[in-house]
């Protein structure tokens, strides 16, 4: 029996490593087809839950996320008079993640996805430059999944994969997928990461992904006396000056992304600054506000031509949509590992779920990651398991 569920749970992990590999594509009205893995996850943890097996001490690991996930609930049923959104069900999901990972704590085991997710990517992305390929867009229908045109002197296009979010998301997730794996395995692949990892994020010409992943890879190979590895890595970069990596890190006059976000997180900083007491301690509600350059206001007021995004800084966001309230309760969550963090820094540094969860975290004040669940997913996934290895000991 209990050799089946934990089969059942291995089975649920492994629905989450599918979901950064899922498109957003419309089967029916009220379905999408990255809503499969998911639904089929509940599936399996409503099978898989049983109450008994959860003693006290676990509950509490539980609880700063559920009081998180309910704020934001009652958050939206007082500003938009709805009870089910996308947000709160994703949260909802994250906390039976939570749960079956604390029925199963075996978590060496889910490190061959790690590693077998990561490799698919790399070479997805170097393949898919130098061929070319697309495989169309998705229900969005604006970043084509696979080699996206562009009228950039130095490239002829940029990679993206098939979570939302466009290349930068793309370039994030192979970061810090790939930061995970080298501090995680053997020497041979150590060096097969370092290189298809820096290949495969540079074709997605996402600059924060690339500064991020060559910085603190240079760091962990400093740390942990990997020190040939080093050159290894200039090896790649050198490789990489051939396709434009000098003038996509210097040429702001053909991509204007660093002014963008600059404006964008000005905008936002300005809002927040000038906008009631009661706003600000408790957000505009999920959904209501989006920002475009400099320009942000209710979503519902931009042109049907226009995408407005979030301020491209995850903590941001979370102050525009929960205000600071709900920044405070969602940062509540993570004190754990954060105060074990600091009490070993020479330690902690090289490990693998630290490695991860920073990169991800300095890829987010450029970038709405945490709001992208499609790729936040394994974000969560790395912190549970950290969460509950750091309440056993």
């Amino acid at each position: 029996m209990v050799k089946n569920k934990d089969k059942l749970i291995k089975i649920q992990i492994f629905l989450v490593f599918l979901i950064p590999l899922t498109p957003h594509i419309t089967l029916s009205k009220n379905l999408q087809l990255d809503d499969i893995p998911v639904i089929l996850f509940l599936v399996f943890f409503i099978m898989n839950f049983n109450l008994k097996k959860l003693k006290q001490k676990n509950y509490r690991q539980i609880i700063p996320l559920i009081i998180f996930t309910f704020y934001i609930f009652l958050q939206n049923i007082v500003i938009n008079n709805e009870f089910i959104f996308s947000d709160g069900m994703r949260y909802i999901f994250y906390t039976a993640l939570y749960i079956s990972l604390l029925g199963n704590n075996n978590f060496n085991q889910y490190d061959i996805f790690f590693r077998n997710l990561t490799l698919f990517l790399n070479f997805f992305s170097i393949l898919f430059f130098f061929l070319q390929i697309d495989l169309g867009t998705d229900s969005y229908n604006y970043w084509k999944i696979g080699f996206n045109e562009n009228q950039w002197i130095f490239t002829d296009g940029r990679m993206n994969g098939f979570q939302a979010g466009g290349p930068n998301a793309f370039g994030g997730l192979i970061s810090a997928l790939n930061l995970y794996c080298i501090s995680n395995s053997n020497l041979f692949y150590k060096r097969i990461f370092i290189v298809t990892g820096i290949l495969g994020c540079f074709f997605t010409y996402s600059r924060a992904a690339l500064i991020v992943l060559i910085f603190l890879l240079l760091v962990y190979l400093v740390l942990s006396k990997n020190i040939m590895e080093i050159f290894l890595i200039v090896l790649t970069v050198i490789f990489a000056t051939n396709f434009g990596l000098l003038e996509r890190i210097t040429s702001e006059a053909e991509t204007e992304g660093i002014q963008d976000r600059i404006e964008m997180q000005q905008a936002t900083v300005s809002d927040i600054s000038s906008r009631s007491l009661t706003n600000n301690l408790f957000g505009y509600g999920h959904g209501n506000y989006g920002i475009v350059r400099s320009d942000i206001k209710q979503t519902s007021k931009f042109s049907s031509e226009l995408r407005p995004t979030g301020p491209h800084n995850s903590f941001l966001f979370l102050i525009l949509d929960y205000g600071f309230v709900g920044l405070f309760l969602f940062l509540i969550i993570f004190i754990g590992p954060v105060k074990v963090f600091f009490k070993n820094i020479k330690k902690n540094i090289l490990n693998k779920d630290f490695i991860f969860l920073g990169s991800f975290v300095a890829m987010s004040l450029t970038g709405d990651f945490i709001q992208n669940h499609s790729i936040s997913i394994l974000f969560f996934l790395v912190f549970f398991k950290l969460n509950i290895s750091v309440n056993d000991e």
